[in-house]
């Protein structure tokens, strides 16, 4: 995939100029590579959204660049160190209570489901919303669920979500963690009622 960057030169000509001095730049952006260190152990083809992961049991697989989305699922489940992001950094293989999940701020939602329709593992529904958020208290009647054991954290439905409703984070970051116990006392007024 490119990427379009702009930058002054003071050398420009008028047929490859948009403004006086300002040539535009084609810079080829990778995407994740998988490297020689790959045992073929299909762990990344798995984990992977968009299927760009291919390759043979115990041989070495390949990322199909222009299916690939950077979203970095692979490279947190890659047990040999042999996944490089889009910078050409190794990727750290993360434990499964380390890994990006996504986490909805349910005062946000406003149930436009657009989070339902992009998720690649269908792992997000739209539910009842909880009834302090609803109605005349909230601007949804429905709110996007997330199940945590379908999500791989690939960012597609954060990148949908026209409201910033939907965040990916790690689930040891602190603000995951204190989103997750807010939406639980959201939730837990549903039960008690």
């Amino acid at each position: 995939m490119g990427a379009l960057f702009r930058a002054k030169s003071r050398f420009a000509s008028s047929s490859n100029s948009l403004a006086s001095g300002e040539k535009v730049y084609y810079r080829t952006v990778m995407s994740f590579t998988i490297i020689d260190s790959c045992t073929g152990c299909s762990a990344c083809e798995r984990r992977c959204p968009t299927a760009a992961i291919h390759g043979v049991k115990k041989e070495m697989y390949y990322i199909d660049s222009s299916l690939c989305i950077d979203c970095g699922a692979c490279g947190a489940v890659c047990p040999d160190d042999a996944i490089l992001d889009a910078h050409g950094v190794l990727c750290e293989q993360l434990k499964a209570q380390e890994r990006p999940k996504a986490f909805v701020q349910l005062e946000k939602c406003t149930g436009c489901v657009y989070c339902v329709n992009a998720c690649p593992f269908d792992c997000i529904t739209m539910e009842k919303a909880p009834p302090s958020i609803s109605g005349a208290a909230g601007i949804a009647t429905t709110v996007a669920v997330v199940d945590m054991k379908k999500c791989t954290g690939c960012t597609v439905c954060e990148l949908d979500c026209p409201y910033d409703a939907i965040h990916i984070w790690r689930q040891d970051d602190e603000r995951a963690k204190v989103l997750a116990e807010h939406n639980k006392q959201l939730w837990s007024r549903i039960r008690a009622a």
